[in-house]
């Protein structure tokens, strides 16, 4: 009985399939543009007829203004 051998696929390497991961952009309210490294870092009711604000922060601005992340408070 002949032996098989078994090749395994391809990987991929770090870089390309960090360029496949899908990036989300948001507005940052410190700033006043977009980013690709914002994060939501305050929410603020805004009265029952409104509804609710949502602020963004980038990365250099959280940096800069001391703000942490909703996801990352107590």
């Amino acid at each position: 009985m002949a032996e098989t051998t078994q090749t395994s696929p391809p990987t991929e390497s770090p870089t390309a399939s960090a360029q496949l991961v899908p990036r989300s952009w948001a507005y940052c309210a410190w700033h006043k543009g977009m980013s690709d490294t914002a994060r939501l870092v305050q929410i603020e009711d805004a009265g029952s007829n409104v509804g609710v604000r949502r602020l963004f922060a980038c990365e250099s601005c959280r940096d800069v203004h001391h703000l942490v992340p909703v996801a990352d408070q107590p």
